[in-house]
């Protein structure tokens, strides 16, 4: 058995998901993952909502709100509007969890 891990590109959290990032991004890389758990691969197909960039702090700087509870309010849509979808995601986290900064340390 082969293992395999699949992301994707990590959408930033100041906006709902739409149907280009389906298209471009989701759709692509749940086909790929559906295809080698069919072959009998041991997949890990995960993703996050990117929370540490500029587009947060302009978006919350615009909405007066602190850029911790704009990213929290588009990763619970982003998160939902894939599940909604049935994206085959085993996990779906925000780069501000710790145990992203953890993972992301440890691989680096």
């Amino acid at each position: 058995m082969t293992k395999v891990l699949i992301s994707s590109a990590l959408p930033y959290a100041n906006g709902p998901c739409h149907l280009g990032h389906l298209r471009s991004t989701y759709i692509p890389a749940d086909i790929y993952a559906r295809y080698n758990r069919m072959k009998g691969n041991d997949v890990l197909f995960v993703c996050a909502t990117d929370e540490h960039g500029t587009p947060i702090a302009v978006k919350a700087e615009k909405e007066g709100k602190p850029p911790k509870e704009v990213a929290g309010r588009y990763h619970e849509m982003i998160k939902t509007d894939l599940e909604s979808c049935n994206i085959s995601l085993d996990s779906f986290t925000r780069t501000t969890d710790p145990k992203h900064y953890e993972i992301s340390q440890n691989f680096f």
